[in-house]
């Protein structure tokens, strides 16, 4: 099949799906959002340009009694698609999703080849090894963007009531901006995520989120982010006093088990349940 061929059979793919998914919220008298001005990059000139080289849409469930929020990040390579979808069938009717879409921008990794990420990688199936170079400007981009996004959030909810998670490289941002976010939030979900700027450790930490709930699950079998790396990471930041909950999974390699998802939202809940965080 040729690559104008695919892409016309994705497209179609995905038109069905959406207009499955637009009648069963329809049905259930809930709304979908897409807010193309909710979340936009900072790597264009052109705050017009709608295309998808840039992070200009979030994709938005609202719920009929909005109480809490989920912000879920996805991987490189990846768009907020599959996010979407299964949030959407575990979703209770109090929590408002936003599932932003990265950027596309060059991967040194890839040849140059410009894909959707938070920022670039210097080489493949190597994410989180202290060996390679961090991507810190970056990092340091989707950060702020992220931050805009969780102020827009916290004016409608508060900051106690919203939740950061993601997967692989989307996990990476989540953490990485919730421990410096000024106040406080009420958890961090990761899969197959690992811990960037460690050198800045403990003293990027901000007061308001050091004993902020991370939950992090962690594949025995992930060839992507390797799990030994990943979990020095995360439990160098555990002995700094943060409250991590390490989740290891034989045989999961790099992607989200069905299982395990119904889990993590499960302590997604519970934590959003527990009532306001001391101070």
């Amino acid at each position: 099949m040729s690559p104008e061929a695919f892409e016309e059979r994705r497209q179609r793919i995905r038109e069905l799906v959406l207009e499955k998914e637009r009648a069963r919220l329809e049905r259930k008298g809930l709304a979908e959002k897409i807010d193309r001005n909710l979340f936009r990059s900072p790597l264009t000139d052109d705050p017009e340009d709608e295309s998808d080289d840039i992070l200009d849409n979030c994709y938005v469930r609202e719920p009929k009694n909005h109480k809490y929020t989920l912000i879920w990040l996805h991987s490189i390579m990846e768009d907020n698609s599959k996010a979407r979808t299964m949030l959407q069938m575990i979703s209770p009717e109090d929590v408002r999703v936003v599932v932003p879409n990265a950027p596309k921008i060059p991967i040194t990794a890839l040849d140059e080849r410009d894909e959707r990420a938070w920022w670039d990688i210097e080489f493949e199936n190597s994410q989180g090894n202290p060996e390679d170079e961090e991507d810190t400007i970056g990092i340091e981009e989707s950060h702020k963007e992220l931050i805009k996004l969780l102020e827009l959030e916290e004016g409608i909810i508060g900051s106690e009531n919203i939740i950061l998670g993601g997967f692989g490289q989307g996990a990476a941002l989540a953490l990485y901006t919730a421990l410096r976010y000024p106040v406080p939030l009420r958890g961090v979900m990761m899969w197959a995520g690992y811990v960037v700027g460690q050198e800045n450790l403990p003293e990027d930490i901000s007061d308001a989120n050091f004993e902020t709930k991370v939950l992090a699950y962690q594949g025995k079998a992930d060839d992507i982010v390797n799990p030994t790396t990943a979990l020095d990471g995360i439990k160098t930041l555990k002995s700094y006093g943060v409250p991590v909950e390490i989740r290891l999974v034989a045989r999961m390699g790099h992607f989200v088990d069905q299982h395990q998802w119904v889990q993590g939202y499960d302590w997604c809940m519970r934590n959003f349940h527990s009532g306001p965080k001391s101070s």
